[in-house]
Formats: C-alpha cells, sequence, structure tokens
C-alpha cells in the first residue's frame, strides 16, 4: 500500500512538471512584488470611493449632470435678470444707457439710427428675428457675435452689464417701434 502511495506522489509531480513545462520552457513561480500589490489595493479603493463620492446615493450634487443643471439654472436667472443682481440702473437708465451703447459702438452701421435695417444687418423693430426670441438668445447674438453674417462678437469690447443693457435697449425700445423705411421682416415671427 505504502509503493502504492509513493507512486501516487511521484505521478503527481511528474504531472506538475509537465503542466508547467512546454517546449523546454518552464513556468517559474515569481510572486509580483509587494509594491505592485499595494498598488493594486490603493487603485481599488480610490475607485470605491470615487464611486460613492460621484454616483452614491444621495445625489451629492457633484456628479456632471446636477453641476450641468446648476450652470444652465444660473445662466437662465442671470439672463432673467437682464441686468443683474448688483445693477442699480433703473429701466430708464438701462434703456437710455444700452441707445448710447448701440449708437456708439456703430451698430447703427448695420441695423440703422431706428433699428429698421440696412443693407447689411436686419430690422431689430419687427417681432420676425433670425436668431431666436428668447432674451438668452439676443444676449448670446450679441455677446458672440455671427462672423459668418457680418454680427460682431462684443465679448471683448463690452462688459456683461453694457451687453444686457444693449438687450434690454433693442427688446423694450425697438421692438414694436415699426419707423418708416423699414427692412422686411426676416426670420420666424416670436410671439
Amino acid at each position: 500500500m505504502s509503493e502504492n502511495i509513493t507512486d501516487n506522489k511521484n505521478n503527481i509531480n511528474e504531472h506538475d512538471n509537465h503542466e508547467h513545462e512546454y517546449d523546454g520552457i518552464k513556468e517559474l513561480k515569481n510572486p509580483s512584488p509587494m509594491w505592485v500589490i499595494f498598488l493594486f489595493f490603493i487603485t481599488i479603493c480610490f475607485s470605491g470611493i470615487y464611486a460613492v463620492k460621484y454616483f452614491g446615493y444621495p445625489n451629492n450634487g457633484m456628479d456632471q449632470a446636477s453641476e450641468y443643471k446648476a450652470a444652465v439654472e444660473e445662466q437662465k436667472n442671470k439672463m432673467i435678470t437682464m441686468g443683474g443682481a448688483g445693477n442699480k440702473l433703473t429701466e430708464p437708465q438701462m434703456l437710455a444707457a444700452g441707445e448710447k451703447i448701440f449708437k456708439e459702438k456703430g451698430c447703427i452701421a448695420c441695423h440703422g439710427a431706428k433699428g429698421e435695417g440696412n443693407a447689411i444687418g436686419p430690422n431689430l423693430c419687427d417681432n420676425f428675428w433670425i436668431n431666436g426670441c428668447k432674451p438668452e438668445q439676443i444676449l448670446g447674438i450679441i455677446t458672440e457675435g455671427k462672423p459668418e453674417k457680418g454680427m460682431t462678437s462684443y465679448k471683448s469690447s463690452l462688459t456683461a452689464a453694457q451687453i444686457n443693457q444693449v438687450a434690454v435697449f433693442v427688446m423694450k425700445k425697438l421692438v414694436g417701434s415699426n419707423p418708416a423705411n423699414a427692412k422686411v421682416a426676416q426670420g420666424t415671427e416670436c410671439k
């Protein structure tokens, strides 16, 4: 019986040697260095903490979707106030300041002195708009411009408050004024 057990052990050892040697190449059992194993576990721990922080429950507002929604809401609030919370100007003062900027910055060259439009720029006095009807779209076109259509970007030459003043002037004083010799309506009707 003991011979039988010894033969089985020899067969197992031979079997192990055959499993780890192919074409004369021996597979050695070298463990990974401890620093690699340690780094691996640190990475796993970091990914767990990161997942809980940014995707965990309850939603802590730090994920990209929440940050985007907060930024959009902040921008909407900024656009709705049109003058900003720190603006101390009354509406007539804003209209006067916006009109002054409209004339000084050369807006009349393309849109006419009364916003009636000319060969270059569209009519600003009717309810038809090319680049959108909403206040944030009007602010966006003044801020960013539209170079392919000849509209200059004013973000580098006007402050945000000045851009708001021009937008308020256009929306409250020019729209609906119907001056003589106004250019034909362009774009879609805003209601």
